[in-house]
């Protein structure tokens, strides 16, 4: 579970978080030990190991994408590990913004050749000193309707948060269904063409909706839990991904 001194300092920049894709150089030193004390205090939502790494500009192939002063490696193993990276990784995301600090999540760029671990490369998240607003109106997102991506009635305010959570491509993959103290959560099934260009963030972004999920619901006075069930309920053109309880404190 997110801390809930963690979670009441990240749910208003849900709302405010922009991606930076410019910079004008990197943060200070005081400023990046801040960041790698952060990453240590990350809370996974699954047992997967997940490696995290901060590293230069240097340490990262970018090919035709403008580089970034630092970047946030993220190393995992299978679906599970890359969707646990996606959770804590999120976190890491917000708690930039909470800092002023422009941050872009880059699934192009790749590692260096020196840049290695025993587990499988997920994603970069680059960070640095913004050359751009790194806030933003809430109408200035653009995402899905919540009709598009839950039948749940009645918690509008909290599963907000998880409509404007980001995602590869603004694909936004993810259906909510359920309600009454649980709140089943699905991946819809890209074509072909899809598959191809996104398939392999789906499970990504994923774990970043769950962490605007637990956020949001403990945010709204709920304690929570996350299990996968054995059996799930089945959702025609929607892959199961898991399941989040909740209670009122």
């Amino acid at each position: 579970m997110i801390k809930e001194n963690v979670m009441k300092e990240l749910y208003p920049f849900i709302f405010r978080r922009k991606s930076t894709r410019k910079y004008t150089g990197p943060v200070g030193e005081e400023e990046l030990n801040m960041v790698s004390a952060s990453l240590k205090e990350l809370e996974p939502l699954l047992s997967s190991e997940v490696e995290l790494k901060i590293v230069g500009r240097d340490d990262v192939r970018t090919g035709m994408q403008r580089p970034a002063p630092h970047y946030i490696a993220a190393f995992a193993d299978g679906d599970e590990g890359k969707m646990n990276a996606g959770f804590m990784l999120q976190q890491m995301d917000l708690k930039l913004s909470s800092m002023g600090i422009g941050s872009c999540w880059q699934g192009i760029p790749s590692p260096g050749g020196h840049l290695k671990s025993e587990l499988e490369f997920v994603i970069f998240l680059a960070l640095g000193e913004a050359g751009e607003p790194v806030h933003r109106s809430r109408s200035e997102f653009r995402r899905k309707p919540l009709s598009e991506i839950t039948d749940i009635t009645g918690m509008d305010d909290v599963l907000e948060a998880v409509r404007l959570a980001p995602s590869a491509v603004n694909n936004q993959p993810w259906y909510l269904t359920g309600g009454d103290g649980e709140i089943h959560v699905y991946c819809r099934i890209p074509g072909p063409i899809k598959r191809r260009l996104v398939g392999r963030w789906n499970p990504i972004d994923m774990g970043i909706a769950l962490a605007h999920l637990q956020i949001s619901l403990q945010h709204h006075g709920y304690r929570t839990g996350f299990r996968v069930l054995e059996d799930p309920m089945e959702l025609k053109n929607f892959r199961y991904t898991g399941t989040f309880s909740y209670m009122e404190l």
